[in-house]
């Protein structure tokens, strides 16, 4: 007997020079189940994800998450009333945190999600990372939250330049002076509101791990990263996968203190001066590069279905070995402008290229 194909909705298709994790996200799970059905749920028409080989089988525009959860609830409704599906992989921090608020609506609705509880989002939140460091006995970075540029100016003066100043979701800038401080505060407050965060810089190594936890303070999986190659916007281009335990005990302290639940990925520093990690932040997601693992055979993606399927946190992924790397590689993907002209005026469309709805 054949089974139905699972149905899942993924948001955040970008692939650009910043990219989203809804693309890398699609792959992993067609790596498992091919016949998946993926619904794809974008912002912007030209998000690159839409148009590769193997990605969604239709997409949907969607309100951003600033517009309220009445108007986002409303418009996965329409979206599954045209292509229904069981399964919903938020990517997006400003998603995830409107959905945690609202979560009840979306099971009530038949959608089944992993997402964490509101009272661990906040925890880990750029602006209360030092009241959870210390908490676990960590390190982080001198960080102030900031409203407004008179007070980001007189915080990056105390820390001492250069400082890094980050938006609340998205975005982050080093910058060396008043002048640039200024300029980097005004842009994103405009995107994405107050507060911003000024975060002392810290010199060194940057690392990455990425995981599931349990939402009973344990992983499910873990995979550590060092970057090898950094863009300009500070996003690793290149990594490659290390065995680290100390690296491994601070993400577990970090999840055990949070009960967190969900996908995750830890930014730390390993400060060159006492050759200790630092603490950056927490993204309540998976990153951009979660398919990498998949690749040699670790699928968080793929996982994450289980555990919604199954309603089984008793799943283990296996240890990823270390001395694999990627480098982000860029292509060109194709599309036609009736698709555009498709998904700009009806805010739907198949992505078979062969046929649009």
């Amino acid at each position: 007997m054949n089974q139905e194909p699972l149905r899942i909705a993924v948001s955040g298709l970008h692939r650009g020079d910043n990219p989203q994790p809804g693309a890398s996200i699609i792959r992993s799970i067609r790596r498992s189940y091919p016949n998946a059905f993926i619904v794809g749920l974008v912002y912007d028409a030209l998000e690159s994800g839409i148009y590769v080989e193997g990605g969604p089988d239709v997409v949907y525009t969607m309100p951003y998450p600033s517009a309220g959860a009445d108007l986002y609830l409303q418009r996965l409704e329409e979206i599954h009333a045209l292509s229904p599906f069981d399964y919903f992989l938020p990517t997006l921090d400003a998603e995830i945190e409107l959905l945690v608020y609202v979560e009840d609506r979306l099971t009530k609705n038949g959608w089944k999600t992993f997402l964490p509880e509101m009272e661990s989002l906040h925890r880990r939140a750029k602006n209360h990372l030092e009241s959870l460091v210390k908490a676990c006995e960590l390190k982080v970075p001198l960080t102030e939250a900031v409203y407004d540029t008179a007070t980001a100016v007189q915080a990056a003066r105390e820390f001492g330049y250069p400082v890094m100043v980050k938006g609340q979701y998205y975005d982050a800038k080093k910058v060396f002076n008043d002048h640039e401080l200024i300029a980097a505060m005004n842009k994103l407050l405009a995107e994405w509101g107050a507060p911003a965060i000024i975060q002392e810089c810290i010199s060194g190594g940057e690392f990455n791990a990425m995981g599931i936890g349990d939402g009973l303070g344990g992983i499910i999986g873990l995979c550590c990263i060092r970057k090898t190659i950094i863009s300009e916007k500070g996003k690793g281009s290149g990594a490659i996968t290390i065995h680290d335990s100390a690296l491994q005990a601070m993400c577990e302290k970090l999840i055990a203190a949070l009960k967190w639940r969900g996908p995750f990925e830890v930014e730390v520093m390993l400060d060159e001066a006492d050759q200790k990690y630092s603490l950056i932040e927490i993204n309540p997601r998976f990153p951009a590069w979660v398919d990498f693992p998949a690749q040699f055979g670790v699928n968080f993606a793929s996982a994450l279905i289980r555990i919604m399927i199954d309603d089984n946190i008793s799943i283990k992924l296996p240890p990823c070995p270390a001395g694999h790397f990627y480098v982000r590689h860029q292509i060109e993907v194709l599309g036609h402008i009736n698709q555009l002209a498709e998904l700009a005026t009806s805010a739907d469309f198949s992505s078979n290229k062969k046929q649009l709805i």
